[in-house]
């Protein structure tokens, strides 16, 4: 028996924008978190950006659950019901 499997083609979109939702929340100015992450602040700018966006690695985006405090599922979350939190 064969799988089918479905994936959300705006994964990449959802988290993005959950990044720059999580620092929002944690009060962390951009130029602060990229220097956390390792990375420029363009390069994070990039990430948050709504279609400009760089890829991000799975070790920024473990490092965002610890620095933001936010479990993994928050940055997988729909970004709307997230700017609530706002």
């Amino acid at each position: 028996m064969k799988n089918t499997y479905v994936f959300d083609e705006d994964i990449k979109y959802k988290i993005c924008q959950n990044m720059k939702i999580a620092r929002k929340l944690a009060h962390i100015r951009l130029e602060d978190a990229a220097e956390l992450f390792n990375v420029t602040p363009e390069h994070l700018k990039r990430i948050e950006a709504p279609k400009d966006r760089n890829n991000m690695s799975i070790i920024m985006l473990y490092k965002a659950t610890i620095v933001y405090q936010k479990d993994a599922n928050f940055f997988f979350a729909d970004p709307e019901e997230n700017k609530k939190l706002l």
